[in-house]
């Protein structure tokens, strides 16, 4: 049995590559394709053909077409995703996404932990497995030392809420923003690593702060980036993580004043925060782990052996 995945492998944050060598780790052979390229597919150019039992695999389902999805199932194979964006919040998502949805054998994705969209629908293969953090051999050692900055924000600050949240810490604290603005200033493997280790705090927020289940993978890229995260709550999230414990969690504006104040004034607990998540992240929150949980659903479905 192969998995032949078919995603977006050339790009730098390499979500698809950690996939494909979790599934390696794990001992299943995978053979990875450009999704962009429409004649890099199983059986073509000289690529494995597909035989009974493999799985097609991608984290991109509304790029496939109807008619070759259909093809792979007379060919013997499984079709499965794994997709990290708000589906619900596509405005695209009747017409390209849940037509292939529902060919899908199984369904994999972070957008919340409540099926009953997918079931509405019709889909009944849906999992919700959320996204995790590179294995600790492919990122920097954790640096415990003295920060650079008080608060940093990584990424694109792209709506009302996120440049609320830079107005607030740049008027009070040493506020630094990262990445943004297009590919060539994006922050990824090494740099992102060091910026997450030299700031005393790195903040966070979610497309959405009010679904169950559904966060950005920043809290799992900072914390096993060996950075101390303070973000948005989220209902259900303290099933994966304690605040105080393990990061810190805020609720609304004025409690993210709040909290950055006191987090900056308790160095020491801070710093104890930030080993305890970056710990707990390396023990259960990686994509191995996660592969593993996904691996396990396969099984049950008797999708792979």
């Amino acid at each position: 049995m192969t998995i032949h995945y078919v995603s977006y492998f050339e790009r730098p944050w390499r979500n698809e590559r950690n996939v494909a060598e979790a599934l390696q780790w794990h001992g299943y052979p995978v053979e990875c394709y450009q999704i962009t390229d429409p004649c890099d597919r199983p059986g073509q150019n000289g690529a494995p053909a597909i035989e009974q039992g493999d799985i097609i695999f991608t984290s991109a389902p509304a790029q496939f077409g109807l008619d070759d999805m259909k093809r792979w199932h007379d060919q013997g194979a499984k079709l499965a995703c794994w997709y990290f964006d708000w589906l619900w919040g596509l405005g695209n998502r009747e017409e390209l996404y849940v037509p292939r949805l529902k060919l899908m054998d199984m369904i994999f994705s972070t957008d919340g932990s409540d099926s009953a969209e997918y079931e509405k629908r019709g889909i009944s293969c849906r999992h919700w497995l959320p996204q995790a953090a590179m294995p600790e051999d492919r990122l920097l050692t954790p640096r415990w030392g003295t920060p650079q900055h008080d608060v940093v924000f990584m990424g694109h600050i792209y709506t009302d809420e996120r440049r609320e949240i830079a107005r607030r810490l740049a008027a009070r604290w040493d506020f630094a923003h990262y990445g943004g603005g297009g590919e060539a200033h994006r922050i990824w493997g090494y740099e992102m690593t060091s910026i997450c280790q030299n700031a005393a705090i790195m903040i966070g927020t979610n497309y959405r702060n009010d679904v169950p289940g559904y966060w950005s993978d920043r809290r799992y890229v900072v914390m096993g980036a060996g950075g101390f995260y303070l973000g948005q709550h989220v209902p259900g999230t303290d099933a994966q993580f304690k605040d105080g414990v393990h990061c810190g969690f805020y609720d609304g504006m004025a409690d993210m004043e709040r909290k950055v104040k006191y987090w900056l004034e308790h160095s020491a607990e801070r710093e104890r925060c930030r080993r305890a998540g970056w710990r707990l992240v390396h023990e259960r929150h990686t994509y191995t782990h996660r592969v593993g949980e996904m691996l396990a659903v396969l099984r049950r479905r008797e999708m792979v052996k």
